[in-house]
């Protein structure tokens, strides 16, 4: 009874909110919460969704009444506002109507703002014994139908402190980007905090509107925390560079291990080195603590004796791995407990292939 008469409320309170064209085009009911599809122009916006809640919670504080009568069909018919579906209806037939009598909404020339609608099933008594309202899903099934999924009670109460509890979080870890992100693995920590927290959001049943701006407030930290990570990565791509530079004075071939926890960070070395070394042949790796290694490499442009495709795959695949990339510059993941063997055989792949 409860999400059924709520059914009621949401029905006019979408009609009341968005305009006389929006018509009913289904609904379901469950124990734990309702389901109503109905026809509009687009998806809805965080202002309209706040809106349709507060005048269900309007209604549902004011605990007015609901009231039952039959009515013969054409009589029913003629109310202002009315509500139907596309369905036969008996005759006579049951109008029910929450906040007004509804032999005044018969003997009323003008519309009144309330729900009015045919319907045979059972209701409260009254609207306060929905006790609270959250729609917690709002999306377009197709164009020009949306859906709206909606608890109430207990249900719509833990929704909203889940709601405030996700919002504290996202306001702290915002405090924390806003200041100066000190090295790269604090960056890629907060990083994956926006990750956690956004799946959080997009999965927990909190109220829609707020979902929506939750979410626009994450891809906002999402870019800053991706900003942070790439001029970090880059700044220590720089000093990896600078070391290595001044290790392979005037080498052509360069083959070495990089201390680096990300491939992101290995391309970059890589990349850095080729520009202030623009006829370089250079293979990078990267052993981590699990064993696993990361590989790049990258070759001077308009190379046509060796790929750097080929050259980090043939690499790779020693190590159980794999690699692709362009014939100028290639990435590979593989795993190996020493490096020893692999670095001789990249160095041995590239001078069979560069050798004139």
């Amino acid at each position: 009874m409860v999400k059924h008469t709520a059914t009621h409320i949401l029905n006019f309170a979408l009609r009341w909110t968005l305009g006389d064209a929006v018509e009913q085009r289904g609904s379901h009911v469950t124990s734990d919460r309702l389901r109503f599809d109905f026809s509009v122009k687009g998806a809805l916006s965080v202002q309209q969704l706040q809106e349709i809640e507060r005048t269900i919670q309007d209604i549902v504080q004011k605990d007015e009444h609901v009231h039952v009568q039959e009515l013969p069909l054409t009589l029913a018919r003629g109310i202002q506002g009315l509500r139907t579906m596309d369905e036969v209806y008996p005759d006579p037939v049951r109008v029910v109507s929450v906040g007004v009598p509804v032999s005044d909404l018969v003997n009323s020339t003008g519309l009144l703002p309330t729900s009015v609608e045919l319907c045979c099933g059972t209701h409260l008594l009254r609207t306060g014994e929905i006790k609270d309202f959250v729609i917690v899903a709002e999306k377009q099934l197709v164009k020009g139908i949306s859906r709206i999924v909606a608890v109430t009670g207990e249900e719509a109460r833990e929704a909203r402190e889940a709601g405030l509890a996700l919002a504290q979080d996202v306001e702290s870890l915002s405090v924390r980007l806003a200041s100066v992100i000190p090295s790269l693995s604090t960056a890629h920590r907060l990083s994956k905090e926006v990750g956690q927290l956004t799946d959080a959001v997009d999965s927990t049943a909190i109220p829609q509107w707020q979902r929506r701006e939750l979410q626009a407030k994450l891809k906002a930290l999402q870019r800053t925390t991706n900003t942070a990570v790439r001029k970090l990565e880059t700044k220590e791509a720089t000093r990896k560079v600078q070391t290595l530079l001044e290790k392979h004075v005037s080498e052509t071939l360069v083959v070495d291990t990089v201390d680096a926890d990300s491939i992101s960070v290995v391309m970059k070395t890589v990349n850095q080195y080729s520009e202030r070394s623009p006829g370089a042949f250079v293979m990078l790796l990267s052993h981590q603590p699990c064993g696993k290694v990361l590989c790049a490499c990258q070759v001077p442009k308009g190379c046509t004796t060796l790929s750097a495709g080929d050259w980090a795959l043939a690499v790779c695949t020693q190590i159980g791995g794999n690699a692709g990339g362009s014939p100028t510059v290639a990435k590979g993941t593989g795993s190996t407990v020493d490096l020893k063997e692999t670095l001789e055989l990249a160095q041995r792949f590239a001078q069979s292939r560069t050798r004139h």
